[in-house]
């Protein structure tokens, strides 16, 4: 069997990179090689080897080496950030690329969809080798395909503080004041005026999806909207913090995803809870099982407790 050349060992390529290097289609049907869409091929023990969002960035390393004014960008881009993305724009089965001037280069090539955009210079960072739209600029891309409710929690994981013991970063991906200086220079751009009125509830604080969707869900239900990270024990620098709250009524509103029912993880959920009440706190805890309720129920509770207060 002819021995892939060096130039293509160790990565995606297309079939226009493979015909250059000499590489004959006869070959790219053997079975040490496969196919990942749109021309582009890898092989085989490199592409079993690798998650669906690493497949993503071999491929659209593969084809920017074709366009190398473009980058991924919209859905696509999202995903390679790994942003939280509503299902449908997950299972989008296209590569989304950007280029400055007329995209009529890929318009005939299947599974990717090419868009014409005006970006400006920080709206594209490289990321892994490859050029790639950036955060803020995502936000705005997917803006046309998304609602309010989830460009909100989109914005809330781009504002959010990372935790540098579990995540590559100790800053946020943007700040708000970012994200409005995006919407100011991009008028005209389709999406932005929803994305205007998602800024306006885009809050620091909200570690994850369910905890925005908690959160417009009170908002939702008339109640006042709850601070984000409240400390037990304010001014007490180590003090555990609750997802939600109203600080002034000393109520405390966590929701426990999947991973806080590890006995490890209940453990320390007691501890915290214990924290909480011996300060004079009420501590309400939500999980899954009022998530698929739309937090209506939580809702409730939560208004009943303010009513105690």
């Amino acid at each position: 069997m002819q021995a892939l050349p060096p130039e293509l060992t160790g990565q995606a390529f297309t079939a226009g990179s493979a015909q250059r290097a000499g590489v004959t289609r006869a070959r790219l049907q053997r079975g040490d090689i496969l196919a990942l869409g749109s021309g582009v091929y890898a092989p085989k023990a490199l592409a079993e080897s690798t998650s669906a969002r690493e497949k993503l960035q071999l491929k659209a390393h593969a084809l920017l080496q074709e366009w190398p004014d473009a980058w991924v960008s919209h859905a696509s881009a999202a995903l390679l950030h790994g942003f939280w993305m509503p299902q449908r724009l997950i299972d989008d089965p296209d590569l989304h690329l950007s280029h400055p001037g007329q995209a009529q280069a890929w318009a005939r090539r299947r599974g990717v969809c090419g868009h014409r955009v005006s970006a400006r210079a920080q709206d594209v960072l490289a990321q892994g080798g490859v050029r790639v739209s950036s955060p803020v600029r995502t936000w705005l891309d997917v803006a046309g395909l998304c609602s309010v409710r989830e460009l909100i929690i989109i914005g809330d994981q781009l504002v959010r503080s990372p935790y540098p013991r579990f995540e590559s970063r100790t800053e946020p991906h943007a700040t708000i004041e970012e994200l409005a200086t995006l919407l100011e220079n991009c008028r005209g751009v389709p999406g932005r005026r929803r994305c205007l009125t998602a800024l306006t509830e885009v809050r620091v604080g909200a570690d994850s999806v369910q905890e925005t969707l908690l959160r417009l869900a009170l908002i939702r239900a008339g109640l006042p909207e709850p601070e984000l990270q409240v400390p037990a024990q304010p001014g007490i620098r180590w003090s555990p913090c609750a997802d939600l709250g109203y600080p002034a009524l000393k109520l405390a509103i966590q929701y426990e995803g999947d991973t806080h029912f590890t006995p490890q993880q209940q453990r320390a959920d007691q501890r915290r809870d214990n924290i909480f009440l011996a300060e004079g706190w009420r501590v309400l805890r939500f999980n899954s099982d009022d998530s698929r309720e739309g937090f209506q129920r939580a809702a409730a509770q939560v208004r009943s407790a303010l009513a105690l207060a």
